[in-house]
Protein backbone atom coordinates (compact mmCIF):
# COMPACT_ATOMS: atom_id res chain seq x y z
CA UNK A 1 0.00 0.00 0.00
CA UNK A 2 1.52 3.55 -0.93
CA UNK A 3 1.95 6.33 1.24
CA UNK A 4 -0.31 8.58 -0.92
CA UNK A 5 -3.38 6.36 -1.35
CA UNK A 6 -3.61 6.41 2.85
CA UNK A 7 -2.69 10.03 2.77
CA UNK A 8 -5.94 10.26 1.02
CA UNK A 9 -7.78 7.98 2.69
CA UNK A 10 -7.04 10.62 6.21
CA UNK A 11 -7.26 13.14 4.77
CA UNK A 12 -3.71 14.96 4.69
CA UNK A 13 -2.15 16.59 2.16
CA UNK A 14 1.03 17.68 3.57
CA UNK A 15 4.37 16.13 3.94
CA UNK A 16 5.67 17.26 7.24
CA UNK A 17 3.99 14.11 9.07
CA UNK A 18 5.04 11.67 6.53
CA UNK A 19 7.50 9.88 8.87
CA UNK A 20 5.00 9.18 11.39
CA UNK A 21 2.30 8.05 9.04
CA UNK A 22 4.68 5.45 7.44
CA UNK A 23 5.17 4.40 10.80
CA UNK A 24 2.27 3.56 11.65
CA UNK A 25 1.75 1.77 8.20
CA UNK A 26 4.54 -0.77 9.47
CA UNK A 27 2.82 -0.89 12.85
CA UNK A 28 -0.79 -1.33 11.63
CA UNK A 29 0.50 -3.84 8.94
CA UNK A 30 2.27 -6.28 11.21
CA UNK A 31 -0.85 -6.23 13.88
CA UNK A 32 -2.90 -6.85 10.78
CA UNK A 33 -0.27 -9.82 9.50
CA UNK A 34 0.01 -11.20 13.21
CA UNK A 35 -3.89 -11.16 14.06
CA UNK A 36 -3.95 -13.64 11.03
CA UNK A 37 -1.00 -15.70 11.76
CA UNK A 38 2.47 -15.61 13.35
CA UNK A 39 4.21 -18.69 12.12
CA UNK A 40 7.80 -18.42 11.04
CA UNK A 41 6.26 -20.31 7.73
CA UNK A 42 3.82 -17.11 7.37
CA UNK A 43 2.50 -16.83 3.67
CA UNK A 44 2.91 -13.37 2.76
CA UNK A 45 1.57 -13.48 -0.69
CA UNK A 46 -1.21 -14.20 0.71
CA UNK A 47 -1.31 -10.26 1.80
CA UNK A 48 -1.04 -9.18 -1.25
CA UNK A 49 -3.43 -7.68 -3.57
CA UNK A 50 -6.15 -8.72 -0.86
CA UNK A 51 -9.07 -5.92 -0.59
CA UNK A 52 -9.41 -7.08 3.29
CA UNK A 53 -6.10 -6.52 4.49
CA UNK A 54 -5.54 -3.12 2.77
CA UNK A 55 -9.16 -2.15 4.19
CA UNK A 56 -8.01 -3.11 7.28
CA UNK A 57 -4.45 -1.52 7.00
CA UNK A 58 -6.13 1.61 6.08
CA UNK A 59 -8.25 1.70 8.64
CA UNK A 60 -5.76 0.51 11.19
CA UNK A 61 -3.77 3.76 10.12
CA UNK A 62 -6.18 6.09 10.44
CA UNK A 63 -7.30 5.22 13.67
CA UNK A 64 -3.55 5.04 14.86
CA UNK A 65 -3.40 8.59 13.23
CA UNK A 66 -6.76 9.94 14.81
CA UNK A 67 -5.98 8.57 18.36
CA UNK A 68 -2.36 9.38 19.19
CA UNK A 69 -2.37 8.79 23.05
CA UNK A 70 -2.34 5.58 24.54
CA UNK A 71 -5.26 3.20 25.01
CA UNK A 72 -6.45 1.03 27.75
CA UNK A 73 -7.58 -2.73 26.83
CA UNK A 74 -11.17 -1.75 27.64
CA UNK A 75 -11.10 0.97 25.22
CA UNK A 76 -10.13 -1.91 22.67
CA UNK A 77 -13.79 -1.64 21.89
CA UNK A 78 -13.38 1.77 20.21
CA UNK A 79 -11.43 0.44 17.17
CA UNK A 80 -13.21 0.60 13.95
CA UNK A 81 -15.77 -2.05 12.84
CA UNK A 82 -13.65 -2.61 9.42
CA UNK A 83 -10.59 -3.41 11.05
CA UNK A 84 -12.34 -6.74 12.88
CA UNK A 85 -14.28 -8.08 9.77
CA UNK A 86 -11.23 -7.98 7.84
CA UNK A 87 -8.80 -10.27 9.86
CA UNK A 88 -11.28 -12.79 10.84
CA UNK A 89 -12.27 -12.43 6.20
CA UNK A 90 -8.57 -12.63 6.33
CA UNK A 91 -8.34 -15.95 8.71
CA UNK A 92 -10.95 -17.73 6.78
CA UNK A 93 -9.17 -17.93 3.76
CA UNK A 94 -5.62 -17.82 4.90
CA UNK A 95 -3.26 -20.63 3.98
CA UNK A 96 0.66 -21.26 4.60
CA UNK A 97 2.93 -22.49 2.00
Amino acid sequence: MELAEIKKHIRVDHSFEDDLIRNYMVWASEEIKDSVSTSENRNELYFENSTHYERAVVLLVSHYFENRLPMIETELKNLPYGIQSAVQKLRGGYYEI
